[in-house]
C-alpha cells in the first residue's frame, strides 16, 4: 500500500511541474524510488497510471454544508479551485488551457464533473427555492467563476485566499436580483 502512495504521489508530482507530457514511467519510477517493473505489475500504461492518480487525488465532492446559498457556493468553488490548484498544479493547468493532451483534458474534465455538476445542482436547488434569480443560468454562473480562478491566476500568477469571497460578492448581487 506504501508503494501505491508513493506512485501516485509521484504521479502529481511530476503532473504538477511538467504537465501530462512529463508523466512518463521512467519519471515516475525515479522520483517514487520504485523499480518500472513495480509500476508495470500495478498500471497498463501511462494513461492508466494519470487516471488512477486524478481519480485519488479528487475523489468524491460531498456533501455541501447546510448553510445560506452564498456558503454553499463559496463551499462547491473552493473545492473545484482546489482541484485546479493542488491536483494540477502549474503543469496540468497549463496542459489543459492550451489543450497540449487532448486524452489528458478529457480525463481531468471527466474526473472533474462531479465537483462542477455539485455547483450547478446547489445554484439550481437555489433558483427553485427562491433564493436566486428565476432566470439565472447555473452553468453559465459556474463557467463565469471558475473562469475567473483561471483569469486571476494568468493576471497575478497566484490566486489569493480572498479572490472566492471577492469573486462571489461581485456577482453575488447578478445572482439574487435584490432577493436578499
Amino acid at each position: 500500500m506504501e508503494t501505491d502512495k508513493r506512485i501516485l504521489a509521484a504521479v502529481l508530482g511530476v503532473l504538477r511541474r511538467g504537465g501530462p507530457g512529463a508523466v512518463t514511467v521512467e519519471a515516475v519510477a525515479e522520483l517514487a524510488g520504485v523499480a518500472k517493473t513495480t509500476i508495470y505489475r500495478r498500471y497498463a500504461d501511462r494513461q492508466e497510471l494519470l487516471r488512477a492518480a486524478l481519480a485519488g487525488a479528487i475523489g468524491d465532492p460531498g456533501q455541501p454544508p447546510d448553510a445560506d446559498p452564498r456558503e454553499k457556493i463559496r463551499w462547491a468553488l473552493g473545492q473545484t479551485w482546489q482541484q485546479m490548484t493542488e491536483v494540477l498544479g502549474p503543469g496540468g493547468l497549463a496542459a489543459i488551457v492550451g489543450d497540449t493532451d487532448r486524452r489528458f483534458t478529457e480525463l481531468f474534465r471527466s474526473i472533474l464533473v462531479p465537483y462542477a455538476d455539485a455547483l450547478v445542482a446547489l445554484i439550481r436547488a437555489d433558483v427553485a427555492a427562491g433564493k436566486l434569480r428565476d432566470d439565472l443560468d447555473a452553468d453559465t454562473a459556474v463557467s463565469l467563476m471558475v473562469g475567473a480562478y483561471l483569469g486571476e491566476l494568468v493576471r497575478r500568477g497566484t490566486v489569493g485566499a480572498d479572490f472566492a469571497d471577492r469573486c462571489i460578492h461581485m456577482i453575488w448581487v447578478a445572482m439574487t436580483a435584490g432577493r436578499e
